[in-house]
């Protein structure tokens, strides 16, 4: 989450052409103690606000501050429906925690009678919890959830197969390539939506091209002492489009996209 002071900077500058705003990447949001205060300057600028959590911090505190600060959307990502199941992935979690704040808020926002946040469950189906799905589908119904949303699972060195690849290709970024080894489902073409809609901007104001890059390896400036308009029209930004456009398969960050 941006630094103090730049956060603000940022959406002065940005106002006129932003219209989303997703207040996260890599890690959880709600551990920023400004990050409400955030989304609130966000809101009063005209701006629609999401962001994604693993729904620990989901207080009786921290929903009054969510139902009055403006967010539009919540992702709450959930990938299993028993503990057992659910720490497999989510090293370290609290499937309980995770049910009780999300029961709360979603109680809490019809007591009040708004229509915002619009919760989203996610659920990243894997080889370890495919099972669960028919059990999921029935309990976000009971829960009330806006939406549930099944989604594919990145998964790193996958050419040599991976217990996190579903049995149910349907719901995999991977297929057997015939060979004995795994490949990505989709091909990789020369053109990327993202490049043209949108960026990712780390903490400390690096521009990265989009959310595939996660440790910042294609900066394309720094908010801390360039604008956004600066760095989108810049040379770099310019070259790395280009050769998305020529070859895609020479980025790195590409080569296992599904985009």
């Amino acid at each position: 989450m941006l630094q103090d002071g730049l956060f603000e900077r940022t959406i002065t500058q940005t106002k006129n052409q932003l219209t989303w705003l997703h207040l996260y990447f890599q890690g959880e949001p709600f551990l920023n103690p400004r990050f409400l205060e955030m989304v609130s300057h966000a809101d009063s600028a005209g701006i629609f606000t999401s962001t994604s959590t693993n729904a620990h911090y989901l207080s009786e505190s921290t929903v009054q501050k969510i139902l009055s600060s403006g967010l539009r959307q919540l992702i709450v990502s959930m990938d299993g429906v028993t503990q057992e199941v659910y720490e497999k992935y989510r090293v370290g979690g609290n499937l309980e925690k995770v049910e009780k704040g999300l029961k709360l808020l979603l109680k809490e926002r019809k007591a009040q009678g708004k229509m915002f946040p619009r919760v989203i469950l996610q659920f990243l189906v894997t080889g370890l919890n495919e099972h669960q799905i028919p059990e999921l589908k029935v309990w976000s119904q009971e829960v009330g959830v806006d939406e549930l949303q099944l989604k594919s699972t990145q998964i790193y060195d996958y050419e040599e197969g991976s217990e996190l690849i579903p049995s149910d290709l349907g719901y995999s970024r991977y297929i057997p390539d015939g060979r004995g080894k795994w490949k990505l489902k989709k091909k990789i073409e020369n053109k990327c939506w993202r490049m043209w809609q949108g960026a990712v901007v780390t903490w400390d104001g690096k521009v990265v091209p989009c959310c595939f890059d996660k440790d910042a390896q294609h900066v394309m400036g720094n908010l801390q002492d360039q604008s956004m308009q600066e760095i989108w029209e810049s040379p770099s930004y310019f070259s790395f489009r280009n050769q998305l456009l020529q070859d895609r398969s020479q980025i790195e960050i590409c080569r296992n996209c599904t985009e």
